[in-house]
């Protein structure tokens, strides 16, 4: 089934993982839930070290980062709105 106004997926991010700084392009809303592990994340200037229970909140176009933290594996949950364009069949 394809949704049209949110895309919601599952992503492992491996022990150590860092994202620089960066946008989402095209724009999108973007909510975290972390399932497993341990990230810090970072919103603009505000950062927030994030464990199992924990949601971040980005907003369309708000520059965010993050890593992994500890010694294992962060499983989250991943909201975005819009999603990215349908895939041709």
């Amino acid at each position: 089934m394809w949704l049209d106004h949110v895309e919601v997926h599952l992503v492992t991010h491996p022990v150590g993982q860092v994202k620089e700084m960066h946008t989402h392009d095209p724009p999108q809303d973007h909510v975290i839930v972390i399932r497993t592990g341990r990230m810090r994340w970072t919103v603009e200037d505000q950062s927030l070290d994030a464990g199992p229970g924990d949601v971040i909140v980005t907003p369309a176009g708000t520059p965010h980062s993050y890593e992994v933290l500890g010694d294992e594996p962060a499983r989250v949950v991943c909201v975005d709105s819009p999603p990215l364009p349908k895939p041709q069949a």
